[in-house]
């Protein structure tokens, strides 16, 4: 009897030791799968971190040339601004008109501006024969790359008013706005004298003529030019210099 109970329990035993054994190993090859899910895991987010490390970087990057970007762009807006910035050169004021026989004599009212469309100097009154008013003058225009940095000096162009006539009169019988040679008293507007532009007129031609030598001056063109336009009882115009164009003539 005593041997039958040994026996039951050795096999009593046996199970427990069996079902321990089972329970240990169950148990370890849990922690390995979790020892390995967890090392997955951290390779994960180890990858992901190197993934979103680039992705600053990149960010970063694009920034920064969002940023230059954004100040070329601005650059390139301030210099077309300045390209196409007009000053306000003078004002024409019709002050009669009559027609005798056919002809038409328009008498006109000249005057140069300054600083704010404040007068420059005394107006000039003078008569055309004709309707239209043609205003001879000369012109020197500068590189572009002085114009867009607003040199002082070149930063825009300059003109000198020579005369004014009608289409009923030659040009050289148009009464004079400036003499010939002489230089103006105002620089588009700014109260600059021309002393410091005194050899672009006195060289006038000589630049219009040789290429290198106004590529030196920084010159980028140099002309005259008449623009005109048909002048009306009782109404006024504006003279204008693009900075880096020509005259134009407007109604005010």
């Amino acid at each position: 009897m005593s041997k039958l109970l040994n026996v039951m329990a050795l096999v009593v035993l046996g199970g427990l030791v069996g079902v321990v054994g089972w329970w240990t190993n169950h148990y370890r090859e849990s922690i390995e799968e979790h020892e390995r899910d967890i090392e997955a895991r951290e390779e994960r987010i180890s990858a992901l971190n190197k993934e979103l490390e680039v992705q600053v970087v990149e960010l970063r990057a694009a920034q920064e040339r969002l940023s230059e970007l954004s100040e070329e762009n601005e650059e390139l807006e301030l210099r077309n601004r300045l390209l196409r910035l007009d000053h306000r050169l003078a004002r024409v004021e019709v002050l009669e008109q009559r027609e005798v026989s056919g002809e038409v004599t328009t008498s006109v009212r000249f005057t140069e501006l300054g600083p704010g469309g404040k007068p420059a100097g005394e107006p000039k009154e003078v008569e055309v024969r004709g309707r239209f008013l043609y205003l001879e003058s000369q012109v020197v225009k500068f590189s572009d790359e002085y114009v867009e940095s607003a040199d002082p000096l070149r930063g825009t162009s300059i003109c000198l008013f020579r005369r004014v006539f009608g289409e009923q009169q030659r040009p050289m019988d148009g009464p004079e706005l400036d003499p010939v040679g002489a230089s103006p008293g105002v620089i588009t507007g700014d109260n600059v004298r021309m002393a410091e532009h005194a050899e672009l007129w006195q060289r006038f031609w000589d630049y219009a003529n040789d290429p290198e030598l106004a590529r030196e001056a920084g010159v980028r063109a140099v002309h005259g030019e008449a623009p005109f336009t048909e002048l009306r009882p009782g109404k006024s115009y504006r003279v204008e210099l693009r900075a880096s164009g020509g005259l134009s003539i407007q109604p005010e």
